[in-house]
């Protein structure tokens, strides 16, 4: 069994060891990819392996000449490509100078050595050549140095942009790039172009979207069988669900800690389910085939059957309240169609929502687990959602007599089953259901010595099959693991429902095909009026289909806000808890209004509400006010006008963007105030606006960091300082997610 020590677990002092130290095992894999030119599978067992794009610019700026079988230039390809892949390569990592220097001794050992072409001069060093002192240094991103290239569904290569260095390499040089595909469709002529490369790198770590399994599936399954590659993955599942194993795939090499020993317990409860789930199996029987709408909604009304079956909720679980809400709406605006076909779909799942008992058992169930087991100091409670995990926590800590926030101090945390694997080892792991192929991750990641599933009949079939088939089928894995997985398979078993075809939850846990995967519509025949996000990580996410969400890396440096009807494949979105819509960074810049900024916001709230008090009591329109300014000598379009007037209910509107046209706008609503305290306030509201815009720069880059593992304890005490605790809080309860598909609700 091909296998090779894991990273080591000491700790960095810097964040760039950190990611040296887990990517230093890949060389010699790489190596041997290269030289035998074959694809080799490689699993961390239940450890991320971070910062995958960094190898392929390490292998030209830090680690030129490592991997002997490769140029000193390689032609690399990152499959798939992701928006946190793009920012590790926009980072400031390299340092010109050095990277040129090791470069050259890069050179002078393969001369020496007699050990193969020794590669062109380029394009860059020869920029930073005439450009030394100006250039030489600067630590710039690998994406100053490499061209990131994209290639598209039509197999067209759009080049790069280098920042800096770019401008100064010369024409018709060695150009060092890496392919990455673009945000489309995975064609064939989009595979073709990595099949000419030296080496892929494809990361299939945490793969769970329909969308993107399929996705990597199709590119393994028709790039060329000749090109060098790493599959990285961290999970069975990773490579079971991708294809990453079907030929010609060669052994898996495991990077494996020692798996200790550990026992499992099975808590079953809500014992009428396969009653209940034939039932419900009749009532939705025929109607995928009867319309696409249709399909859509009998795929969502089996995510809403197992969500209310697993709820720990103590009121009506939120995701049977939010189908009903989507049915209703639905029915009114398409009233005495095929929908009403969903009446007895509708009419079980409500009677779900109101079992309180089962929801009662199932919680309370959770809680003795943790409570009545005076051996384990420390606890994970793995929940559904955020939703579930925060009832659970208010439950628990009634249970234990304790404030909330008391938990951690009594060694119990709870988290989602998606939330970031835990980095310590605990005494106990439960989970509060099967969620799919993610909920055993959990239980492994947790490295606990006892773990215990607390699941209904279906699930235990569900997990059993999970296990069987998509963990314990990858034959090198460790001893240890192996047996672990025959372990919960064995508990399992005896309380499976025998009768349940796990293929028929693919909507919930899908399988991998080889068609080819189709891209959302951006265009809508309809208007959409509800839609359900489907993560990367096998998460969904019902929401009205205004619902804003914020997205990283659509503008450099920037959250955007956008619909959720307009997300697509493959955007990082930032989630909170599924009960709060307000905007991320909305909520940061209130408490900052509320504190380091409370001048400036005093300020431009007397403004506003100036503005507002003077047009109720003389009724000036934006007409006026625009023939006012124009007399003035200032020219502006009314929209413009309307957008610096504030509504009634809030200060959600512009100010003017210089300030003859502040002061225009003033005397245009009759704002009679001396010029001075008006240039006073001008200067408050712009620098109040322009903090607004770094703040935003700089939460991209604190959430990036976040989500890449990157803060520091330097950057952790300046967010405590200049944000505060609260914002420092609220930072840490989100997570990013990928956008997997977006499926749509429409008339």
């Amino acid at each position: 069994m091909p296998e090779i020590a894991p990273p080591s677990g000491v700790e960095q002092s810097t964040v760039e060891s950190l990611d040296d130290s887990s990517l230093m095992p890949l060389l010699e894999l790489a190596e041997r990819a290269v030289k035998t030119r074959s694809r080799i599978p490689v699993l961390s067992l239940w450890t991320h392996i971070p910062s995958i794009a960094l190898l392929a610019s390490h292998l030209h700026l830090k680690w030129p000449g490592r991997v002997k079988s490769l140029a000193l230039t390689p032609r690399i390809g990152l499959f798939p490509f992701f928006g946190s892949d793009l920012e590790l390569l926009s980072q400031p990592l390299y340092e010109a100078m050095q990277a040129q220097t090791e470069r050259q001794r890069a050179r002078v050992s393969r001369i020496s050595t007699n050990s193969g072409r020794t590669d062109l001069y380029q394009d860059w060093e020869q920029a930073l050549d005439k450009r030394r002192n100006k250039l030489g240094l600067l630590v710039l991103p690998a994406s100053s140095f490499i061209s990131i290239d994209r290639v598209g569904a039509n197999g067209h290569i759009k080049p790069g942009n280098r920042g800096l260095i770019g401008r100064f390499a010369p024409r018709n040089a060695p150009r060092p790039h890496i392919l990455v595909p673009a945000k489309a469709e995975v064609t064939r002529e989009l595979v073709r172009e990595f099949d000419t490369l030296d080496l892929v790198l494809t990361n299939v770590q945490n793969i769970r979207g329909r969308q993107l399994t399929q996705s990597v599936s199709y590119f393994l399954k028709h790039i060329s069988p000749s090109v060098p590659m790493l599959i990285l993955a961290s999970s069975p599942a990773d490579l079971v669900l991708t294809g990453a194993l079907d030929p010609p795939s060669a052994k898996t090499t495991v990077f494996s800690a020692p798996i200790p020993p550990s026992s499992f317990e099975v808590h079953q409860v809500g014992r009428d389910r396969p009653m209940r789930e034939r039932q419900f199996a009749f009532a939705l029987q025929g109607l995928e085939s009867r319309s696409e709408l249709l399909e859509r909604l009998v795929v969502q009304a089996r995510r809403t059957w197992w969500a209310t079956r697993q709820s720990l909720s103590i009121d009506t679980p939120n995701e049977a309240l939010a189908f009903e809400a989507l049915c209703s709406d639905m029915m009114q605006r398409r009233p005495g169609q095929e929908l009403e076909l969903l009446f007895e779909v509708r009419r079980l799942i409500a009677e779900e929502s109101t079992n309180s008992e089962l929801r009662e058992e199932r919680r309370q169930t959770v809680i003795d687990a943790a409570v009545h087991d005076g051996a384990s100091r420390t606890v994970l409670i793995i929940a559904r959602s955020d939703v579930a995990a925060d009832d659970l926590r208010t439950s628990l800590a009634h249970e234990l007599g304790v404030e909330v926030a008391d938990l951690a101090l009594l060694g119990i945390q709870i988290v989602t089953v998606f939330s970031a694997w835990p980095s310590t080892a605990f005494d106990t792991c439960i989970v509060a259901g099967y969620f799919g192929t993610n909920t055993i991750d959990m239980l492994f990641a947790s490295r606990a010595k006892k773990r215990k599933l607390v699941v209904d009949s279906v699930e235990a079939r569900v997990a059993f099959w999970d296990s069987e088939r998509r963990f314990s089928s990858v034959s090198e894995l460790p001893s240890g693991a192996l047996a672990s997985l025959h372990a919960l398979a064995a508990v399992l078993e005896p309380h499976a429902c025998p009768s349940t075809d796990p293929i028929s939850l693919s909507a919930l846990f899908p399988e991998r095909t080889n068609a080819r995967p189709t891209t959302p519509r951006s265009e809508h025949a309809h208007k959409p009026f509800f839609v359900c996000i489907c993560f990367a990580d096998g998460s969904t996410r019902q929401v009205p289909a205004n619902a804003r969400f914020e997205v990283l890396g659509r503008k450099r440096l920037q959250l955007q806000s956008v619909t959720a009807r307009d997300l697509c494949s493959g955007d990082q979105v930032i989630l909170l808890h599924e009960d709060e819509r307000a905007a991320f960074s909305e909520r940061l810049l209130r408490l900052l209004d509320q504190s380091k900024f409370s001048q400036a916001a005093r300020t431009r709230s007397s403004w506003f509400n100036m503005i507002r008090l003077l047009r109720k009591q003389t009724g000036i329109s934006p007409s006026s006010i625009q023939q006012h300014m124009r007399k003035a000598g200032i020219v502006v379009h009314m929209a413009t006008v309307n957008s610096w007037l504030p509504s009634l209910s809030g200060d959600d509107c512009g100010i003017p963007h210089n300030l003859p046209a502040f002061l225009a706008f003033a005397s245009a609503v009759g704002i009679a105030l001396p010029e001075d305290l008006l240039r006073g306030w001008y200067a408050d509201i712009h620098r109040l606006r322009v903090n607004h815009r770094k703040i935003g720069r700089q939460l991209a880059r604190a959430i990036r960091g976040a989500y890449l593992n990157r803060l520091d304890p330097i950057t952790v005490a300046r967010m405590e300082r200049d944000w505060g605790v609260q914002a420092k809080m609220l930072l840490e309860a989100a997570r990013v997610a990928v956008v997997d598909d977006v499926i749509h609700f429409s008339e």
